[in-house]
């Protein structure tokens, strides 16, 4: 339920429309109901057997899956002829966005209705996660299995689990957006971390993807989580899985991906020669198995130290050494691998050993330094580290340590536009430049509704008085705020002067003329305006200053 036109173009164009389900693993030779409005055909077409769209579909034929997207009926009756499309070992695929999702509590208008806060209420025909569990179930689906796709299933660059949950500074690919809404109320974005904090994710997160098995005894889908880089270039699109097998793969999204995986075998085999300490990785079939390790990384490790206040600056000197040589050591081979940083490092508190993964970049004819600087940035990248306030003085500290200060901004200049182009690309530039759009127009929204508030007293005191009708001097933002408002506050405006309007009658009459009970001087310091309407005049002039009860600045 895109409504937003150019978010819904830049969806249907975009390979990240297929991010939702890129990653599940379907089997080879599966048959598909595809009921996803055409959005996933291609995506099933090359991952499944035999895929037929849902007017296609005939007789009492049933399938492996079926896979549908925002269905519009909820019903237990609805999901029990899904059911009736299933074979007996059949998985239903259902996708939709969460009514009670952040966004909306922000104020996003319901697609349905096209009103504020509806969807929290059920006035759209939507419902939240627990209510379906209990009607699929009632329906006949006994093995469920919930995922929450991030940003939602629209732009997905994660998958978490019931099995996989995140924690309060969610990854680093996580990068919400914005669409923009007349209703909004505030950006929800900065608050992704509270409500994790809060136990509230999977209430609020942006919609859920839900594999519902007909047969209760089958095993659900092995992956518990998954990161989708689909806005990347072609040879860099990957899906990378965290298996409750114990097994990571990272699989490419097209088949321009296959040299790409070549490149992370080879350097991770470089490496290792080199004797950097690297997870083993193997080729199976077409993708990149590793070990899956219960270990935090490197840079989670800090960010729980920070979070129950046991951080040691010292030891993540001692750390930055460590990685600072591991980059020397691997730069004897005339490349500089820039992918050496604390997010891409698993850590052993227990044995205080370093575990490098996802080594997939370097660059060659480029000082070491590049890397070293790269990682050093690890410290502003991370959302927990940038709002501490020390990170400024231990980044001055190691630019020091490392006889980096003087190249500083050459250095993190070049490691930044390599990631911006390596890693990120500019498959997300619509998404950032509407989300941009949404943010400007909700601070003008938000700006107003401060002056608003700040003036609404105004109505109360001017009721009391016993007036009725009120004219107001200047025209500026403080004086169409003061003009909506009185009008809420059922006081009629009389008149709206300003000095740039320009008038045939002398204000004097011009006063007389309103039949107004006050005059009301919006504009900002204007005591002077105010003395020599009042010499001019009989009717009462105020400041807005003064009927607030503020000083003029």
């Amino acid at each position: 339920m895109l409504h937003n036109n150019k978010l819904f173009d830049f969806y249907n164009s975009s390979p990240m429309r297929e991010g939702i389900l890129c990653w599940y693993p379907f089997g080879a030779g599966a048959s598909v109901l595809d009921l996803s409005g055409g959005a996933l055909t291609d995506l099933l077409r090359r991952q499944c057997g035999r895929v037929v769209s849902g007017s296609d579909a005939v007789g009492n034929e049933t399938f492996d899956y079926v896979v549908i997207l925002d269905p519009e009926d909820f019903s237990v009756e609805a999901s029990g002829r899904l059911k009736d499309r299933l074979n007996p070992h059949g998985r239903l695929l259902l996708a939709y966005e969460n009514p009670f999702a952040l966004r909306y509590w922000s104020g996003k208008s319901s697609p349905a209705t096209g009103l504020p806060y509806d969807s929290l209420f059920g006035r759209d025909g939507r419902i939240g996660a627990a209510e379906l569990r209990i009607r699929l179930k009632l329906a006949g689906f006994e093995g469920q299995k919930w995922y929450y796709p991030l940003a939602d299933h629209w732009f997905t660059h994660e998958v978490y689990s019931e099995s996989f949950l995140p924690d309060e500074y969610l990854n680093q690919r996580f990068i919400p957006y914005m669409a923009d809404d007349a209703a909004l109320q505030f950006d929800e974005r900065g608050l992704y971390r509270e409500v994790i904090r809060g136990g509230a994710f999977a209430f609020m997160c942006g919609a859920y993807l839900v594999e519902a098995r007909v047969c209760a005894r089958d095993k659900p889908c092995v992956v518990d989580y998954a990161a989708v880089t689909a806005y990347r270039e072609p040879a860099k699109r990957f899906a990378t899985t965290v298996r409750a097998d114990g097994k990571v793969l990272k699989t490419p999204l097209h088949p321009d991906g296959r040299e790409s995986v070549a490149n992370i075998l080879r350097n991770h085999e470089e490496l290792s020669r080199l004797g950097v300490n690297v997870i083993p990785v193997k080729l199976e079939n077409e993708s990149i198995m590793m070990p899956r390790l219960e270990l935090p990384t490197l840079w989670d490790y800090w960010v729980e130290k920070l979070t129950n206040g046991t951080f040691d600056e010292n030891e993540m000197f001692e750390q930055f050494d460590r990685i600072r040589e591991v980059i020397l050591k691997a730069s004897k081979t005339g490349k500089c691998f820039w992918e050496i940083v604390p997010a891409n490092c698993f850590y052993d508190a227990e044995k205080d050993e370093m575990i490098f993964f996802d080594q997939e970049y370097y660059w060659e004819g480029v000082p070491a330094d590049v890397a070293v600087a790269r990682s050093l940035w690890s410290l502003k990248y991370s959302p927990a580290f940038s709002a501490d306030p020390r990170v400024q003085g231990w980044l001055e500290m190691l630019k020091e340590r490392y006889g980096l200060a003087e190249r500083w901004d050459e250095l993190s200049e070049l490691a930044d536009v390599k990631t911006l182009i390596e890693v990120f690309g500019d498959g997300m530039s619509r998404l950032k430049i509407e989300s941009g759009r949404a943010a400007e127009r909700e601070e003008k929204r938000r700006s107003f509704l401060c002056r608003y508030m700040r003036f609404y007293p105004i109505t109360s005191k001017l009721n009391n008085l016993g007036v009725k009708r009120a004219a107001i001097y200047g025209l500026g933002i403080r004086g169409r705020t003061l003009r909506e408002v009185l009008i809420n506050g059922d006081i009629e405006i009389a008149a709206i002067f300003d000095k740039k309007i320009h008038f045939e009658k002398p204000m004097e009459v011009l006063l007389t003329e309103t039949n107004a009970d006050m005059v009301i001087v919006s504009i900002l310091n204007g005591g002077d305006i105010a003395a020599d309407l009042r010499r001019r005049t009989d009717i009462p002039v105020y400041t807005l200053e003064e009927l607030l009860d503020e000083q003029a600045e």
